[in-house]
């Protein structure tokens, strides 16, 4: 005989866990890649100032094509996550996944993820930048969290 679970419990459950992000939540900024084209008359400067065959993989900047100038910009977008530092407090990790030393994990909403997968990097904590930006990188894909596995979702971030 199946078990009929009411609504109201489902409801009364993501209430009580939305409002730890208000408790625990923290503020964070996803950093994103914006390119813009800028036409510019210029004369030929395509010269790369280092001696790199590829000029893109050491920080962006500008390149012109043509009179179009290509520009990379970071975005950054607020959002506001869980983030466990210390490994033994990981939730739905297993004892046998090998991350870096110095590695995190960040808990979410589900209607946030399509932000975090664009984003490049993480900058952990914005009431702290001030004193030390922290950032990292996206390390392997989401695990889809809590009853229905359809409200939250975990990420593993190693240090840049």
């Amino acid at each position: 005989m199946p078990i009929i679970v009411p609504e109201s419990v489902f409801d009364k459950y993501y209430d009580v866990i939305d409002s730890t992000f208000d408790i625990f939540g923290v503020k964070c900024k996803l950093v994103s890649i914006s390119k813009r084209e800028e036409i510019i008359f210029t004369p030929d400067n395509n010269n790369p100032n280092r001696n790199s065959v590829n000029v893109h993989r050491n920080g962006g900047g500008t390149v012109n094509r043509g009179n179009v100038t290509i520009k990379e910009t970071e975005v950054l977008t607020d959002i506001i996550l869980k983030v466990y530092w210390d490994q033994k407090q990981w939730v739905g990790v297993t004892s046998g996944i090998q991350v870096p030393d110095g590695s995190i994990q960040t808990i979410g909403f589900m209607k946030d993820l399509p932000l975090v997968l664009k984003a490049k990097q993480l900058i952990i904590h914005d009431g702290i930048k001030e004193f030390k930006e922290i950032r990292f990188e996206r390390a392997g894909e989401h695990i889809p969290m809590g009853l229905r596995q359809n409200r939250y979702f975990g990420c593993l971030w190693k240090r840049v």
